[in-house]
């Protein structure tokens, strides 16, 4: 698939018609038309419905909008990583992580290696825990952050090495508009038939099992729904229209988002622990991978 005629598509999407993207790109109107008209056809689908003077995305379009702009990040990227590989220094570390809330944990490891290596050429990608195994198997990244809640970070059968860095329980986050708020644990039967939101950049498959596996109560899988953004899940939370898994530990930098939501434990048999994991390749020679294991915490 052609990157560019993405790039359009999510340019017509963000500035709302053909024309203010003709202008923009200094290209005629038809011209646009034509590239989202054959993006169309390599896709099947129809991305927008046309009336005389308006567009709107189609069902098919509004689902496909942050695909397309995750397979154009992740070329962009890519892109800039492959020239960087061009001109970078001998010194190199290639990090992933699978959110934001391991921000901290990150930087707080990172900023020691980075202060006594100036010279350090430093990646640092988000993806979705498959993607950081696989860059971390193929080597395209020394190591990345992964959890441990549900099932383990890696299958038995991997090759990598996974070492807990963090502890804590998964905790749900609830509105004060809601009743629920004001106990002190949630059980099983308050979570019935509740809207369950968790946090990925991209689609998850190991996350949303991860989540499967330590609610076993919850029976409908429909109830537990991906967001890729954390402002967008606390907004949510916060407005009532949804609970949502949050780490317990790792929120700290979060709170002002979290001001009108309360977060409570699950009161359930099932263990709500959490682990946050590192994951490498013990035969990856990267010095710097070794400095950068060193400033991990332990859990």
């Amino acid at each position: 698939m052609d990157i560019n005629l993405l790039k359009t598509f999510l340019s017509v999407v963000q500035l709302g018609s053909f024309s203010k993207v003709a202008d923009k790109e200094f290209l005629s109107q038809r011209a646009v038309s034509k590239q989202i008209s054959k993006l169309e056809a390599d896709l099947g689908v129809a991305l927008f419905t046309r009336n005389a003077n308006q567009i709107q995305l189609t069902p098919q379009g509004k689902f496909f909008f942050s695909s397309a702009q995750d397979i154009v990040n992740n070329y962009s990227t890519a892109v800039s990583e492959l020239n960087q590989m061009n001109q970078q220094s001998p010194e190199t570390l290639r990090l992933g992580y699978f959110s934001a809330f391991e921000k901290q944990l990150l930087e707080n490891a990172l900023f020691p290696v980075v202060a006594n290596h100036p010279n350090l050429h430093l990646t640092v990608r988000e993806e979705s825990n498959e993607h950081l195994t696989e860059s971390v198997s193929n080597g395209s990244l020394d190591a990345a952050l992964s959890i441990s809640y549900g099932r383990p970070a890696l299958a038995s059968t991997s090759r990598l090495t996974e070492k807990p860095i963090f502890q804590g329980e998964m905790v749900m986050g609830v509105s004060n508009l809601d009743p629920l708020s004001q106990q002190t644990a949630l059980s099983p039967a308050d979570l019935a038939d509740k809207s369950i939101l968790y946090y990925s950049p991209e689609s998850s498959t190991f996350l949303l099992e991860s989540f499967l596996a330590s609610v076993p109560f919850i029976t409908n899988f429909e109830q537990i729904k991906r967001v890729t953004s954390l402002e967008q899940m606390a907004l949510l939370v916060s407005l009532n229209q949804a609970f949502a898994f949050f780490p317990q530990g790792l929120i700290a930098g979060t709170n002002q988002e979290l001001a009108n939501l309360t977060l409570l434990p699950i009161s359930d048999s099932k263990s709500q622990t959490y682990q946050i994991v590192v994951i490498y390749n013990t035969e990856n020679k990267n010095p710097n991978l070794k400095r950068f294991l060193k400033t991990l915490p332990k859990d």
